[in-house]
């Protein structure tokens, strides 16, 4: 296996279009941010060209010292990747401004259909390996601030998920927000998880969302892409050609990131063309559809070490 630490970039948007609006229990809240700072893992658009986020590979991967100290590890990682899948958890909270679609009030409708993306994502059902997860909705709650609805990130993300956190390592929190610094998403490694404590999550801009806005970019695999590195998971192009790459054998050696969706490009003398349609790199929602199965091990592993309740 091959494996890093991840950052948050920075992603810039189109225009936002309108969405349904759905009838639900709200929380109306005020909180001030704290001045605490935290990178985050994010997005630019540049014209047609979407950086979804800026990951720096560390030197020295804690999965990888893990795996080193519990031989055993992988094989059983390779077994349950294939065998009855682990269910996720997922507390699912939409950051509205109002209760307007373009106030960020995504319908229930959206918040099935995307979890029918991360379901079918990691199932296989798109034309990947199966990866040996599915998520299970457990909870949706709705929150009213003007305030975090525009979310930047650093004390301010801390204050919101200190507020509406639940569960433990094992629990996917998902939130939804308009982004601030026009941001498209960001998340937290397995690995890191118990170090960011309460920050621990994936937060994504709410026009990601199936039916959302964001042309090329409204198919959910956003959440997917974000969820990868919740899982541990690196990016594709993670040290260009160079060895360990990401960390993960099968997954061809990729130069720098792709956009669009780039068919035959090929950015490395390593055999295999660019993993262009994994969802682990830069391409349209609608280019990516694939996880490996050493991707696959990996997240298992990681969940075994870093997650699992």
């Amino acid at each position: 296996m091959r494996a890093t630490s991840v950052r948050v970039g920075l992603v810039t948007v189109a225009m936002v279009l309108g969405l349904g609006v759905p009838t639900a229990q709200a929380r109306v809240l005020g909180a001030r941010p704290s001045s605490n700072c935290v990178r985050h893992l994010a997005a630019s658009v540049q014209g047609r060209a979407v950086q979804r986020d800026t990951v720096r590979a560390p030197r020295h991967d804690n999965l990888t010292r893990w795996l080193a100290n519990h031989p055993r590890a992988e094989a059983l990682a390779t077994a349950a990747s294939s065998g009855a899948p682990v269910t996720v958890p997922v507390a699912f909270h939409v950051i509205r401004k109002n209760v307007t679609a373009e106030g960020g009030n995504v319908t229930d409708a959206q918040i099935q259909a995307q979890m029918k993306v991360l379901n079918d994502s990691y199932s296989g059902k798109t034309g990947g390996a199966p990866t040996g997860f599915r998520f299970a909705l457990a909870s949706v709650d709705r929150t009213t601030s003007s305030r975090w609805f525009h979310l930047t990130g650093y004390g301010q993300e801390r204050t919101m998920k200190a507020a509406l956190k639940v569960g433990g390592l094992e629990t996917l929190n998902l939130y939804t927000a308009k982004l601030g610094q026009n941001l498209l998403g960001w998340a937290y490694l397995a690995q890191d998880a118990a170090a960011v404590g309460v920050l621990d999550g994936v937060v994504i801009h709410f026009q990601s969302l199936p039916g959302g806005s964001f042309t090329n970019y409204s198919g959910g695999d956003t959440a997917t892409h974000e969820i990868g590195h919740w899982f541990d998971l690196y990016h594709t192009f993670d040290n260009g050609c160079t060895a360990p790459g990401d960390y993960v054998d099968d997954t061809p050696a990729e130069g720098s990131a792709a956009f669009q969706c780039p068919e035959g490009r090929d950015t490395c003398t390593d055999p295999g063309l660019d993993p262009i349609h994994n969802f682990m790199d830069y391409t349209y929602d609608d280019c990516m559809f694939e996880f490996t199965p050493d991707q696959a091990v990996r997240m298992q592993a990681a969940w075994a070490a870093y997650r699992a309740p």
